[in-house]
């Protein structure tokens, strides 16, 4: 047999070593292949998480207080650039900063990020350009008001929320994230795929809370100037509508401190005499007292349980409405012996003290009320004057709404409404009694006790001269650490009820450590109010019902016209006629007395936009108002149109002229 020559050979080996190819990329392709491609995906592709934009924030009237916005980083890749100098050229026309890639340049690096995130818009001339990427970046955005973000919280580097609503309500505002395929390229920088998309993420919902911007802007500037000019360690505003619940401005200013706490619901307080109004309303409602009963008040002297207790307005007796309008400790404590321990407990804990108010922000205080059990031998006087109790500034406002409403205590709400990113309601508030503290009719007696405490006691200065506001001022003395309380050191707080007849505000204001001789609640928390509710008169939307005030207007000037018609008519009666010889029969007839002068109620000023000058001035005369017209860019009035003034005011009438 011959011997096999050596192409033969060659085309052996040949056959067999195509067999094998075949035979390894069949069992490559077929046998293995699924295993390979699974390796390849996990070489080439990654699955990664992408976070759903947060759900906005909106005030009461739908202005965004938080929202998420879409922003750009930037990134070059310069292998990947045709023309740097026109790549730099673009840069600089989009107002970006082409320092970074310079260096780059110069350091011979492929890739270079641009500091920054920038917004799409500005930046969509590059998006043409090879060798910039474009990476898409969720960021939050809050409004700048300092009193706003103690609200709605914060989020850190990492998008975790801190505090605030973006907290208390994470699981509302945070959506769904979804997940996402991802390529890699050779430099292992992540490339979306065209089909990366298993879910779009789902945006968390919106939520609508019950501030009103206009307003909060109004406390947190009063405020402000407050704590600054009278050198106080920080204060609280907290407005709330007695009829709903609704929380509609919430102020904290700290001085010197730059702390995100909201301290009107973390910093309990002593309340001092806020307190006297509902341990008055206990009396009434336990039938243990009437308004006009007096009792001895030893010219503001009083020595009891070993201590001394003092009143500022000293007197030798006094009502129970007095005992309010002049803020008498004295007598306070005199009344509040009819009331046992258990009796004064179950007052303060009906009212909402000593326990959280469920507002949905984290860090909540509940106060401070103490069983009776745990009583000194002091308390039971103490805590009629509003010591050895604690309550946060919106557990005292809830508690004064009570009287606002009817006697209804309800539950202080913050947030109006839910909606989900389709736009259905997922929640909103309704109005909640957690429990009726007293009777219509006690109510009705203790607004009237606290109008006189405005208008002839110890908070004068919180009156208006339109309408009648209602309330209380406290002063109560601050204790330092360890050192008890300390000398020169108070709270000094008005609750005030505006307008009085049918309160539509309950306004609470709180000034921590005012320093100078001014410290009193009526002398400096007082005026304050009448500041805020001046200028939420004038302001175009600050919660009011305008209708409302001025049917409250009307109402608070009736009486006052027929009281100086009464009293015209009782002097005139009273002349007595001069002294006549008997002979004669001259009868001296007293004069006829003069009207009154009609008391003219505070109205609205009519928006006069699109008039012309002539109708404008007719319009505004024709509501009682006095005009001056001044130069201006549009036809507009100042105050604005929708603000209440008092009659025969003047209303500057802004005229453009050619």
């Amino acid at each position: 047999m011959a011997a096999p020559n050596r192409v033969a050979i060659v085309h052996g080996v040949l056959v067999l070593f195509a067999v094998a190819l075949v035979v390894r990329a069949a069992k490559v392709q077929i046998i293995d292949g699924k295993q390979w491609s699974e390796r390849a995906k996990r070489q080439q592709f990654f699955t990664s998480s992408a976070p759903a934009p947060r759900g906005d924030i909106l005030d009461a009237g739908g202005k965004p207080l938080v929202e998420s916005r879409e922003l750009v980083k930037i990134a070059v890749a310069l292998p990947e650039v045709r023309d740097t100098a026109f790549a730099i050229r673009a840069l600089r026309s989009s107002r970006l900063d082409a320092t970074p890639v310079r260096a780059a340049i110069a350091r011979k690096r492929r890739w270079v990020e641009l500091p920054g995130l920038h917004d799409p818009a500005r930046i969509s001339s590059l998006v043409k350009l090879n060798g910039i990427h474009f990476t898409p970046v969720l960021q939050r955005v809050y409004a700048p008001s300092g009193g706003v973000r103690r609200i709605v919280g914060g989020l850190d580097g990492k998008g975790i929320p801190l505090d605030g609503i973006e907290l208390g309500l994470d699981t509302v505002l945070r959506g769904d994230s979804a997940p996402v395929t991802l390529a890699r390229n050779r430099d292992g920088r992540a490339l979306e795929t065209p089909d990366g998309w298993s879910n779009p993420p789902r945006p968390g919902s919106t939520v609508t809370l019950t501030i009103n911007s206009g307003l909060q802007d109004i406390c947190e500037r009063e405020l402000s100037v407050a704590v600054d000019s009278l050198g106080a360690t920080g204060g609280d505003i907290v407005v709330m509508n007695p009829h709903t619940g609704e929380i509609l401005a919430m102020a904290t200013n700290r001085a010197g401190r730059s702390a995100w706490a909201n301290t009107a619901i973390t910093e309990p307080f002593e309340p001092g005499s806020t307190l006297k109004p509902f341990v008055a309303a206990a009396l009434l409602t336990r039938g243990r007292a009437r308004p006009d009963e007096i009792i001895p008040t030893f010219n503001g002297k009083l020595e009891l349980d070993g201590r001394t207790i003092v009143d500022m307005h000293k007197a030798p007796r006094l009502s129970l409405a007095d005992v309010i309008r002049f803020s008498s400790n004295v007598g306070i404590v005199q009344f509040g012996q009819r009331l046992t321990p258990r009796e004064k407990f179950d007052t303060f804990r009906d009212l909402g003290f000593g326990m959280a108010s469920g507002v949905p922000l984290p860090a909540e205080s509940p106060g401070t009320l103490r069983e009776p059990a745990s009583w000194s031998r002091q308390t039971p006087a103490s805590i009629l004057l509003g010591y050895e109790i604690a309550v946060t500034p919106l557990q005292l406002v809830a508690a004064y709404a009570a009287i606002a409403n009817g006697g209804e205590l309800l539950e202080p709400h913050l947030v109006k409404e839910i909606r989900s990113p389709e736009g259905e309601v997922l929640y909103r508030a309704q109005p909640r009694t957690v429990r009726r503290v007293m009777s219509r009719e006690i109510a009705l007696a203790m607004r009237e006790m606290l109008l006189a405490v405005v208008r002839e006691g110890t908070a004068t200065k919180a009156d208006l001269e339109t309408f009648a506001v209602a309330g209380k001022s406290g002063t109560a003395r601050r204790t330092s650490l360890n050192a008890g309380y300390t000398a020169g050191n108070y709270t000094a707080s008005f609750v005030g009820l505006f307008p009085a007849e049918d309160p539509q505000y309950v306004v609470l204001v709180k000034l921590d450590s005012p320093s100078g001789s001014r410290y009193a609640g009526g002398d400096i928390a007082a005026p304050v109010t009448r500041i805020v509710l001046r200028a939420a008169l004038a302001a175009r939307d600050a919660a009011l019902d305008r209708e409302g005030l001025l049917a409250a207007g009307e109402s608070a000037a009736a009486p006052a016209s027929r009281q100086r018609s009464a009293d015209t008519s009782i002097k005139s009666a009273e002349r007595v006629s001069e002294p006549v010889p008997p002979s004669s029969y001259v009868v001296h007839l007293p004069p006829k007395p003069k009207p009154a002068p009609a008391v003219r109620p505070p109205r609205m000023i009519p928006d006069v936009a699109g008039l012309t000058l002539r109708g404008a001035v007719r319009a505004l005369h024709a509501r009682g108002f006095q005009v001056r017209v001044v130069t201006a860019a549009t036809m507009s009035t100042s105050p604005a149109a929708g603000a209440i003034a008092a009659a025969g005011s003047v209303v500057h009438l802004g005229y453009p002229r050619e």
